[in-house]
């Protein structure tokens, strides 16, 4: 076990050598740390990339004590049953529209050449990996366009501010995107702090701001639990759409990004080629 305080002040600008050269001694990895600003490129890149060459990983950024006792306890042989059910109704999906109360309106439009990816928690070979815990399907959309509003907010967004939306408190600051051509074409935030912060995270690089994901969540057991603000186990339970990477390497997308941010939207209704398979973030289909 390497802890990473004792490399440096967080956040760490580099992947230290003492890890880098015990991982080509490990069968089975696992990144469990907080997220810091600026760490996804400099740190926790390097260390997937080397892992996957010599291990079956276990990624598991912001995970918590309670993380371990509800979404780590889910049944993974379920999820897996689900993932691979859900797969097989949208593998050839030319567009999926998603609609929520708050006012979300999307429509995401895919390319076959673009694959489809189940994280079902089940990790058997080595570099195989997922974020634990685990309960999601996803691809990288040709095409989005749409106006989508962000109850919760990726990478450490999520440590930094929680649960965007809470009506009962002071704290209902929802980010509001417009995206067009799945560009980010306008964003909102009544928080002028998470606005900026925001704002300058899809700058980064060329494709921060580019629609880079689309995932629908399949571990049944937690979506119907409340959120818990935290995305790692949240992401599970929602519909998401992110910005920055599309991993390539899973999707077969034929561009790269350094960052990497999900946007959640909470109670949606989704149509797979105008078949409603969710309402309320509640499946229609047996799964």
């Amino acid at each position: 076990m390497f802890i990473l305080e004792d490399y440096g002040e967080r956040p760490l600008t580099f992947l230290p050598k003492e890890i880098t050269n015990a991982i080509p001694h490990a069968d089975v990895t696992f990144w469990a740390a907080e997220c810091e600003e600026g760490e996804m490129h400099a740190l926790r890149d390097p260390f997937l990339e080397t892992a996957l060459k010599y291990a079956r990983h276990a990624h598991m950024p912001n995970i918590t004590q309670r993380i371990m006792q509800e979404g780590m306890c889910s049944d993974y042989e379920k999820i897996s049953e689900v993932t691979k059910k859900l797969y097989e109704l949208v593998k050839d999906a030319k567009r999926i529209d998603i609609t929520n109360p708050a006012g979300t309106k999307l429509r995401v439009e895919f390319n076959p050449k673009l694959r489809w990816k189940g994280y079902d928690g089940i990790f058997h070979k080595k570099g195989e990996w997922g974020n634990l815990p685990e309960g999601e399907l996803f691809t990288a959309p040709q095409n989005c366009n749409g106006h989508m509003i962000i109850d919760e907010l990726g990478d450490w967004f999520s440590k930094k501010y929680g649960c965007l939306t809470r009506p009962e408190s002071d704290s209902d600051t929802p980010v509001h995107i417009d995206i067009e051509n799945s560009r980010v074409k306008n964003l909102k935030c009544a928080n002028p702090s998470l606005e900026r912060e925001l704002l300058k995270y899809l700058k980064t690089d060329e494709n921060s701001n580019r629609v880079g994901e689309f995932a629908l969540p399949t571990n049944i057991e937690l979506m119907m639990k409340p959120l818990i603000e935290n995305l790692l186990q949240d992401e599970k339970t929602r519909v998401h759409l992110a910005f920055g990477e599309p991993w390539p390497d899973e999707t077969g997308a034929n561009w790269k990004s350094k960052t990497h941010v999900d946007g959640l939207m909470k109670k949606c209704s989704v149509w797979v080629d105008g078949k409603k398979i969710m309402r309320n973030d509640r499946y229609l289909i047996k799964l």
